[in-house]
């Protein structure tokens, strides 16, 4: 890993990625090409992800029909299939496996270790479980040691 002067990899130790929603009009004016806003130019909303690695940035978008997106982050000792089938096995207790948009995972160091999933939040939001009950099902599984479910800003908010 190449450790530049300009170089920010050091300094996201505790995030994988950086989301932010676009409006429809924020979007057309965007450095998209013309030929990709006319493939994906029917929702009002894209939901941005941006994921910094060493010397690049990898940008993903996904258009929505709503703002309401949450990003939940887990924070893991290690990853390993069981690991990965209890979340997933919670996503689909919690019916928020229909709303996931992107899932990502990644660890920095052996025991530094991120799992990351952007989903639509209306089913969040419709109150059926607390944040904090939410939060609770996940540090339930062994070796999750935080959980941090947040919104993600629209663009000039």
């Amino acid at each position: 890993m190449k450790m530049g002067a300009n170089n920010n990899y050091g300094k996201q130790k505790n995030k994988i990625s950086i989301g932010k929603i676009l409006s429809r009009e924020d979007f057309n004016s965007t450095i998209f090409p013309e030929d990709v806003k006319a493939e994906i130019n029917e929702a009002p909303y894209y939901l941005l992800i941006f994921i910094s690695r060493e010397d690049s940035i990898k940008i993903s978008c996904f258009p929505t029909n709503t703002s309401e997106i949450k990003k939940i982050l887990i924070k893991l000792i290690e990853f390993s299939p069981d690991l990965v089938k209890g979340i997933s096995t919670v996503l689909n207790e919690l019916n928020l496996s229909k709303d996931i948009l992107h899932t990502t995972g990644i660890c920095y160091e052996l025991e530094n270790c991120f799992y990351e999933t952007y989903l639509l939040g209306g089913t969040l939001k419709s109150g059926t479980m607390s944040i904090d009950a939410i939060k609770e099902k996940f540090l339930a599984i062994e070796k999750i040691v935080n959980v941090t479910i947040e919104d993600i800003p629209i663009h000039n908010e």
